[in-house]
């Protein structure tokens, strides 16, 4: 059996080139699993490799067990002796073995990351550390950190700079020396302890060296310096590393990977073979051209020239939208649109998005229409835990006697509250016959508690009392934000200052937006009312994943996968681009590898959406347009607008560039709404409404971070800028 013939000729090549290194650039969907899996039965079925000679390292065990199993099919074979997993799983086999050198027996265990917090938390205890002032959270990410980048604990203390870090470091030095004593690794140690044992143990790692004669490694550009170490000591001897990526799609660098370790291979083996895969199996040419002209105007990159012979298929369709509830409607309109002109399965829809907070206006408008839906790396809005913590809040306002939301944000933000004191208050509450919010006010009274926790305690009674007097003359909406501001929950994750309590502070932010869009659209805005619609909500059945269901996922949880129709909302600066990415040149181009990502997952049909104005924590501000929109070829695009005035479909024409003001001019032909403007005191912004004419000219435009603005063209002194 020929394996090469099933291949195309780059395929072929980076197969058959089994001697010394290879990079592989596999651009998307160019069948980079075909190349690595036929490269493994290549080795074993036509060069006679041993298979125990082989180590294949993946990103996903889903992957490897995908690989395996397809290398067992092309070789007809039962099973296969090749070791082949993920990084974590490799050295978990390798420090089964050769852990006892380091101190470890074959039993040691592997901490997730619930019992890594855990553990600092127990630390930082220990160490008298406030969990008040330092966040667990923010300091287990710096361990981490310290772990992708090999740095030991006094390397760590040695580059501290402030009092934070130094806390850190000492933190981190006291949670290694836990873990140590208890027989236990966390992720990081599983591929540090290795490196660190070949370093230790030159005999062990020539051992290793002779065994993995053959190394492949998936997904190159998402490796961290640990991980790279590793690859380049074992590839060190025999020199057979094949590693298959593409700097493209590189989007994991605020969790540690290094896209360097790509870009630099050539470096790091001068007589490298680089085999670039160009063609395309999953994309039609418009959707080819538009997502690569994209990523072009990154500098820090290596040339490709995606093609496909499936046609050049339909344009990209840009949705301009009012707002995210308009946004929502105007994407799932479409999506059955597609459906019914195409007769498409749900299953063939997918909608993409920044951040997770952007799921809940579709999450909202999918209810509504009775469609099914699944959320692929995440779970459902209102099932997250942050939100969950507000809800129970509201629920205790609502209801006093509701002790299981009380018992969930006892201590949510940290109060000092721990289960010894709550099991006194419950007794407390039992005693006096009370509830448990009722014990809240009497638990001042309690002598064995200390001054601070009784603070505390009473604190949050008068929070609640202050809440539930209120809570007939105040709207929900007015309710949240007073939760929010009071309690200093959005505070404390903004001080946290992780990837992840960024996240979890604009979800907060989001369910205060849900409540304003409840009080506008509801005949009873009440707190009850809202309550009961949430909690209506989130007991609908969770669909299956493999039902015939919208695909809702962020972007960076849609890598390695692909549907017919993909839309991609938000884009808008701010958003996508996220704002702080906008300070770094290097965080940019990976937000604009992110762009080129969700738009490469599509196979026949990609929406982009934005909206005009957008619901933050504070009200409706206005948005621009995202940069990214602006890379993508202008002839490949049609743009439909949504809850906007009919002339938003024609601001590409007779615009003129000059003064709004200008007595001499009919100004009506040259400004519509989509029009951008820029005002002497609020910048730029977009022109939402157009009303009047002439001298009474009236334009509503949304500024950047404001509120809608109505004004007055001929006074306003505006300058149209397109």
């Amino acid at each position: 059996m020929d394996l090469l013939a099933d291949l195309n000729p780059a395929q072929r090549e980076a197969v058959a080139q089994v001697e010394g290194p290879v990079l592989v650039l596999a651009g998307a969907g160019s069948g980079k699993t075909r190349v690595l899996t036929y490269r493994i039965a290549h080795l074993v079925g036509q060069m006679g490799i041993r298979p125990e000679n082989i180590l294949a390292v993946t990103f996903t065990n889903k992957a490897a067990q995908e690989m395996r199993s397809r290398v067992v099919r092309l070789l007809e074979q039962e099973s296969l002796s090749l070791w082949m997993g993920t990084f974590h799983s490799i050295c978990a086999r390798i420090l089964r073995r050769e852990g006892h050198r380091l101190g470890y027996d074959r039993s040691f265990s592997i901490y997730d990351e619930e019992d890594q917090l855990a553990l600092v938390k127990k630390t930082m205890a220990e160490l008298n550390i406030s969990g008040d002032r330092f966040s667990p959270k923010g300091f287990r990410a710096r361990i981490e950190g310290a772990k992708h980048n090999l740095m030991r604990p006094g390397e760590f203390a040695d580059q501290a700079l402030d009092d934070y870090e130094e806390k850190a470091a000492l933190v981190y030095q006291r949670y290694q020396k836990s873990l140590e004593s208890q027989n236990a690794m966390d992720f990081g140690d599983l591929i540090n302890k290795v490196v660190f044992l070949f370093q230790l143990h030159p005999m062990i790692l020539a051992r290793y060296q002779d065994r993995f004669q053959y190394i492949l490694v998936d997904e190159y550009q998402d490796t961290n310096h640990a991980q790279y170490m590793l690859v380049n000591l074992l590839a060190s001897k025999h020199r057979n590393l094949c590693v298959v990526g593409d700097d493209d799609q590189s989007i994991y660098g605020w969790r540690g990977a290094d896209i360097g370790n790509i870009l630099s291979f050539e470096k790091d083996y001068p007589d490298a073979k680089v085999v670039k895969l160009e063609q395309n199996y999953r994309s039609t040419q418009n959707i080819l051209v538009a997502a690569s002209h994209v990523v072009a105007h990154n500098r820090g990159r290596k040339e490709k020239t995606l093609w496909t012979d499936k046609g050049a298929g339909e344009n990209v369709t840009l949705l301009e939208t009012l707002d995210e509830r308009t946004e929502a409607i105007a994407v799932l309109d479409k999506l059955q649109v597609e459906r019914a002109q195409n007769l498409r399965a749900l299953s063939d829809f997918a909608v993409l998005y920044r951040i997770n907070a952007q799921s809940r206006s579709f999450e909202d408008q999918l209810r509504r229409m009775g469609l099914p839906y699944v959320i692929v790396g995440g779970v459902r809005f209102y099932e997250r835990k942050e939100v969950k913590d507000i809800l129970a809040y509201l629920r205790v306002i609502a209801n006093a006697n509701d002790a299981l939301s009380l018992r969930r944000i006892i201590n949510v933000p940290r109060r000092g509250i721990g289960p010894t004191t709550l099991g006194k208050i419950e007794a407390l509450a039992f005693e006096k016959k009370v509830s448990l919010l009722k014990a809240l006010a009497k638990a001042r009274d309690m002598e064995d508690l200390r001054d601070g926790i009784r603070e505390g305690l009473q604190e949050l009674h008068n929070l609640f009392k202050f809440l539930r007097d209120g809570a007939s003359k105040m709207g929900v909406d007015e309710i949240i934000r007073e939760v929010v501001d009071r309690t200093g929950y959005l505070t404390e994750l903004v001080a946290e200052g992780t990837v992840e309590a960024q996240t979890r502070a604009e979800n907060v932010r989001e369910l205060v937006v849900a409540a304003d869009e409840f009080v506008m659209r509801s005949s009873d805005p009440s707190l009850v009312a809202f309550l009961e619609e949430v909690s209506l909500l989130t007991s609908v059945d969770t669909w299956d994943q493999t039902a015939n269901a919208v695909t809702l996922m962020t972007l960076h949880s849609a890598k390695g996968l692909e549907f017919p129709v993909v839309f991609i909302a938000g884009l808008e600066e701010g958003l996508f681009p996220l704002s702080r990415s906008m300070e770094s040149p290097e965080e940019l181009e990976e937000e604009r590898r992110l762009f080129y990502v969700g738009m490469t997952r599509a196979q026949e049909k990609l929406f982009l959406s934005l909206a005009h104005r957008r619901r933050r924590y504070t009200g409706a501000v206005g948005t621009l347009r995202s940069r990214f929109l602006d890379e993508v070829p202008a002839e490949l695009v049609e743009v439909e607008g949504y809850g906007l005035d009919s002339w938003s479909l024609r601001r590409e024409a007779e615009f003129v560039e000059g003064q709004l003001t200008d007595p001499d001019q009919d100004v009506i032909p040259r400004v519509y709404v989509g029009s951008v403007v820029r005002h002497p005191k609020f910048g730029v912004g977009k022109v939402v409404e157009v009303s009047g004419y002439a001298d009474d000219l009236k334009l509503t435009v949304v500024f950047q971070d404001q509120a809608p603005k109505k004004l007055m063209a001929r006074y306003a002194n505006l300058e149209l800028v397109r």
